[in-house]
């Protein structure tokens, strides 16, 4: 097919709006697989430009009444008619001077062109598309193709089912498209005066409550105009009107004399790739958002799982502190000990190892395990239902983040959160692991056996070595009593006394050093069981922060990383058809600035 011969800055316009179509289709051939049908409707719509036919796309269901319609504006039985769909051909009808009776398979005999003067100017061509609502499966997809590539739509309503369900998505798809859009209401025969005006008006409101347009409407009868006027076609006006079809050949004529055909062609494209433009970058600012929104989420993650792990160490000191009150406790209670069992008055009485250990805990251990024990739990509960919630509500957003992202990505760039879904699923895993870690109370018992392990120790050490030290008072004591004994038996001697003397006050002073030295080994044992009981509780809370702070580190970050990357991503694209957005405007401020001197069929 051969379309205008366009010459001098139309032309010039024509090549780069070509070229802007083809970028644009590279483009948003980039941002997904939902991308790869306007990619492909861009790259043919700029071959079209290159013909330069002005196609006005006849669309509508099945039985409208599509093929009466355009041979009445025809003014001529060129289209087959019938009330069965003989084909699934696409018709299109080519402004030549002379008319054809037979018709050219074109684009794989999918598209029958004719010949017809009562187009009515060169360089437009009348496309009739299969019913909307008919039996052929390829009719949708080709119907929706040339909406795709049309200049002008004319949707042709039945008045007996105007807008249908399908008749409403066709009119929202070449809205969205950007296209000039011209309602048809044929059939209006089939009722009478008052009905034409309730569905004239029904569809005006249904078109803007429903779909937010304000299209032309008119009311006509095909089939009465073409019994009652034959010949002339587009531009002829007929004297008589019984389908008053000289309305809507009015309102066509006047669009092509206000401005040629091939302007109109340019503009149009214009507004298609404009759309699509607008389509892309507020899907983008969609991306945007949610990605930033996603960043804020994993960076509130991120700081939440720092300061937990910083909370543990508050709990951590809290239960220290109550840990060195009782082991001062423990001190006091050990020192009283020490003073009464290391005594001169118990010096005499038999104290075996296992009554001082006996003693010992009764005494001076007491109820310090329970104490411990309960510090050491209430501690552990806390981190153990702290680290709990924590990993729940992290489980629970990130949970939430995959459902938003599985919901946003079917309407956006599926391809573009592939990775980071993948990385949040691994996230979710790990969060569901950590959580059923804490099924048990093993954390607590783990510290419990211990605990009471080293208390046992201890006792058991301590009291061992506190035996031997009352051997020691003892077998001095035995000797101081020798001593005396001696010092009696010979009192006749001056020495006598002083012997007497010298070994009693030698064993006191021997037993005040034993009491030092057995005070010094409680306040080192308990020192050391202190802070046995410290490092435990320092290695639970260091393995609960790196718990934290690795899964922060080693799973969050990779999905920040991969937000920033897709934020970064979608910035460029936006940018990019923002810059295609300000040339498309550019070429229209030079389209209107141009005069159309020569335009001439080829």
């Amino acid at each position: 097919m051969s379309g205008v011969v366009l010459e001098g800055p139309i032309a010039e316009v024509r090549e780069r709006e070509v070229r802007l179509l083809q970028e644009v289709a590279e483009l948003i051939g980039q941002m997904g697989e939902n991308s790869a049908e306007d990619k492909r409707r861009l790259q043919r719509n700029a071959a079209d430009l290159q013909d330069m036919f002005f196609l006005v796309v006849v669309v509508g269901e099945f039985n409208a009444g599509k093929s009466t319609f355009v041979n009445a504006l025809l003014g001529d039985e060129v289209l087959p008619m019938g009330i069965t769909p003989t084909t699934d051909a696409i018709e299109l009808v080519r402004w030549f001077p002379k008319k054809r009776k037979d018709f050219a398979w074109r684009e794989r005999d999918i598209v029958r062109e004719w010949l017809h003067p009562g187009v009515g100017v060169p360089g437009v061509v009348i496309v009739d598309t299969p019913g909307t609502g008919s039996v052929f499966r390829k009719h949708e997809r080709i119907a929706k193709e040339f909406l795709s590539r049309s200049d002008l739509v004319i949707f042709v309503l039945s008045a007996k089912r105007a807008l249908a369900e399908t008749e409403r998505l066709y009119l929202e798809l070449a809205r969205d498209y950007g296209k000039k859009i011209v309602v048809v209401i044929n059939q209006t025969d089939l009722l009478g005066k008052k009905e034409q005006q309730e569905v004239r008006a029904f569809v005006q409101q249904q078109l803007k409550e429903l779909l937010d347009l304000q299209p032309p409407v008119f009311m006509v009868s095909a089939k009465q105009a073409l019994r009652g006027h034959k010949g002339g076609g587009l531009f002829s006006r007929a004297s008589e009107d019984p389908g008053q079809m000289n309305e809507v050949k009015d309102y066509l004529r006047q669009i092509f004399e206000r401005v040629p055909p091939a302007k109109q062609k340019l503009y149009a494209q214009l507004d298609f790739v404009e759309s699509v433009l607008a389509r892309y970058i507020e899907r983008l600012d969609q991306q945007i958002a949610l990605i930033t929104s996603d960043k804020a989420l994993a960076e509130t993650l991120q700081r939440e799982l720092e300061e937990q792990a910083e909370a543990l160490s508050v709990h951590m000191e809290t239960a220290r502190r109550d840990l060195d009150r009782v082991f001062a406790e423990l001190k006091e209670r050990g020192h009283r000990f020490i003073q009464e069992n290391l005594s001169l008055q118990r010096a005499t009485k038999s104290l075996d190892r296992a009554t001082i250990r006996e003693e010992f805990e009764r005494e001076v251990v007491g109820n310090a395990l329970e104490q411990i024990t309960a510090i050491s739990e209430e501690y552990v509960n806390q981190v153990v239902d702290s680290s709990r919630r924590y990993w729940r509500s992290i489980l629970d957003r990130l949970k939430a983040l995959e459902t938003q992202l599985y919901q946003e990505a079917g309407s956006v760039d599926a391809t573009g959160y592939a990775e980071q879904r993948a990385a949040l699923q691994e996230a979710i895993a790990i969060a569901d692991a950590e959580l059923k870690s804490y099924a048990d109370d093993s954390l607590a018992e783990d510290l419990r056996q211990t605990f009471r392990a080293n208390l046992v120790g201890f006792s058991t050490g301590f009291t061992a070595a506190l035996g031997g030290l009352v051997v020691v008072v003892l077998s001095v004591a035995a000797k101081g009593a020798v001593t005396a004994a001696l010092g009696t038996a010979v009192s006749a001697l001056v020495i006598g006394p002083a012997l007497m003397v010298g070994g009693g006050a030698a064993a006191a002073l021997y037993w005040r050093k034993l009491k030092r030295d057995a005070n010094a080994e409680l306040e080192k044992r308990l020192e050391a069981l202190r802070e046995s009981y410290h490092q435990a509780l320092v290695e639970l809370t260091e393995r609960e922060r790196r718990r934290l702070l690795q899964y922060g580190q080693q799973i969050l970050s990779p999905v920040f990383s991969q937000l920033t990357v897709l934020s970064e991503r979608y910035q460029k694209q936006r940018e990019a058809l923002l810059a295609k957005q300000a040339e498309a405007r550019q070429l229209r401020e030079e389209l209107d600035r141009i005069e159309v001197t020569s335009e001439a069929a080829s």
